[in-house]
């Protein structure tokens, strides 16, 4: 449902639109739909799963900071639908499989438990809320921009 969310959400924007930043709105749309994939690679990791991003990704979508309007400082759009679309499949795949006593094992990281007591209760997170918040803040991006609804 995100998946389909995210590309109607941009289907109508050209690459030079996908990293605008109108009234101060600066996670455009380039910037959040990579972080979403990066943020899916990170938990596919966590799956055990090894990294499929190309390279640079890491620091081009990372958290902190102020993404630049400048697209050349972002993959184009079909790209970066493209490595999201595969992050997606990637992880429903491995989640479908996983075994449940290993999604209940706590959270490796000491200080993300407070949050995210298991690995499950971050998967849930990273594929439900965090990427539902992004999608979110493409939605108002496109008010910003004057575009229509999705």
């Amino acid at each position: 449902m995100n998946l389909g969310f995210a590309k109607r959400l941009v289907s109508d924007l050209s690459d030079d639109q996908m990293c605008a930043q109108p009234h101060g709105v600066v996670n455009h749309p380039a910037w959040s739909l990579g972080h979403l994939a990066v943020a899916a690679d990170h938990l596919a990791a966590l799956l055990g799963l090894s990294s499929e991003l190309p390279a640079g990704w890491e620091q081009t979508f990372k958290t902190g900071g102020t993404p630049p309007p400048d697209k050349s400082a972002f993959p184009g759009k079909d790209e970066i639908l493209r490595v999201l679309e595969s992050e997606h499949v990637r992880i429903a795949k491995a989640l479908a499989t996983a075994d449940p006593a290993f999604l209940a094992q706590p959270h490796p990281n000491e200080k993300r438990r407070d949050h995210f007591p298991t690995v499950g209760d971050f998967a849930i997170f990273l594929v439900t809320g965090h990427e539902m918040d992004h999608l979110g803040q493409i939605a108002a991006w496109r008010r910003a921009m004057g575009l229509g609804s999705a």
